[in-house]
């Protein structure tokens, strides 16, 4: 659960009883709870990956450098990780999206575990986000962007400082190819190509339309 798992009592003979607590505030976007054949490793004081057990040595060896990952941001914003822990749960391959910030407990698609390290960019970003998007969000989704684009730019410092700048530089370059296509797959008149959309913008399309490569990389 996106909270800290703060007991764990016995119930009858075959289950037990968890608590969650979280004493920090969040809106309920962040909230999520996640049931089912799950085992976490640890893979350091403050991290930890979660997954299905078939899934786990492949995780654990793509990810096996997330330690460094929560220091190299915490550093990097100079505001400490006030969350307590950090899990990144491994998903089944019917998840669709990259990854979902939850705070302690980031949700991500199956297709981060490349088995190369190419796809950790996903884990970065969702790290960064325990900052921008979790500690701060957006007043509503009409400054989404402010959510997503920051984390970016987080991401990116982060890249250069563990990977070398090369990296993170070729990132940003396929990103904007990414938001070249998204730009000029919209009508000129529908307004989505702005940072800040209004609400009559959004009227004759979908949430999942309005969303897009330029709340991420045009901010950026």
């Amino acid at each position: 659960m996106s909270a800290n798992d703060t007991s764990r009592l016995p119930y009858n003979a075959t289950h037990h009883v968890h608590k969650f607590e979280s004493q920090i505030a969040i809106p309920s976007y962040l909230i999520a709870i996640a049931a089912g054949d799950l085992q976490r490793v640890s893979l350091g004081k403050r991290v930890g990956i979660i997954s299905e057990p078939t899934q786990l040595p492949a995780a654990k060896k793509e990810l096996e450098e997330l330690e460094s990952y929560l220091d190299k941001v915490e550093e990097y914003m100079g505001i400490p990780y006030v969350w307590g822990q950090y899990n990144i749960l491994v998903l089944p391959p019917s998840f669709p999206f990259g990854g979902m910030e939850n705070p302690l407990l980031t949700f991500v698609s199956p297709t981060m575990i490349a088995g190369d390290k190419s796809q950790v960019a996903t884990a970065i970003h969702e790290v960064a986000h325990s900052w921008t998007g979790n500690l701060v969000t957006c007043k509503n989704w009409n400054d989404f962007w402010l959510n997503e684009s920051l984390t970016v730019f987080i991401q990116r410092k982060i890249t250069s400082r563990i990977y070398g700048a090369e990296r993170a530089n070729s990132e940003a370059l396929i990103e904007s190819f990414n938001l070249q296509t998204s730009l000029e797959n919209m009508s000129t008149d529908s307004g989505l190509s702005k940072l800040h959309p209004s609400v009559s913008d959004m009227q004759n399309t979908t949430p999942d339309h309005a969303k897009s490569a330029v709340q991420y990389e045009k901010g950026f």
